[in-house]
């Protein structure tokens, strides 16, 4: 039901989770969810949650100013993000979506949802609502991860490949 890609650069993943996005609609599922924008030469601070179902963005960090050390991430952006996805899960629930025709791509599993923060709320709304999730794990939250979701998910190197056999259902990939 969850499939994490783990193992590269962030910009690396967030491509691959774009062009992931592209390929299931290609495919004819319906995909909600946010990615990080991740547009060539943008500053840090710059980088927006795109959201796939509306294509609104917010901002996922705040320019502190030069010399801060402070952490940058701007919690109304996300907690903004996350609700636009919560929305559209709720909206595709409601229309009858189920995890063979539907995917929650989520950005990344980080240090705020494995403190229940950030995205968590919308990964726990897609489990319920029975929908795919495809998603990134920092590896510095890695325990958290496998706590958060027990048996439910697989960690797959960054391949495109390893998303298509995910959603075609290849057995190799089975939870487990």
């Amino acid at each position: 039901m969850i499939l994490a890609v783990q193992g590269a650069d962030r910009d690396v993943i967030q491509t691959l989770l774009v062009a992931a996005a592209r390929r299931l609609k290609a495919d004819g599922a319906h995909v909600i969810g946010v990615v990080e924008d991740m547009v060539p030469g943008v500053a840090h601070h710059e980088v927006m949650l795109l959201d796939l179902v509306t294509g609104a963005t917010n901002r996922l960090h705040q320019d502190l100013g030069p010399g801060s050390a402070g952490c940058s991430l701007d919690p109304e952006g996300l907690a903004a993000a996350c609700a636009g996805v919560e929305s559209a899960i709720a909206a595709r629930a409601a229309a009858g979506g189920g995890a063979g025709d539907t995917v929650v791509i989520l950005s990344k599993f980080g240090r705020q949802e494995a403190e229940g923060r950030g995205l968590t709320a919308a990964f726990h709304a897609a489990v319920a609502a029975e929908f795919s999730v495809l998603t990134s794990v920092s590896p510095s939250v890695s325990a958290e991860w496998g706590t958060f979701v027990g048996d439910m998910a697989r960690v797959v190197p960054v391949e495109m490949d390893a998303v298509d056999a995910w959603w075609h259902g290849a057995p190799a990939l089975a939870p487990g």
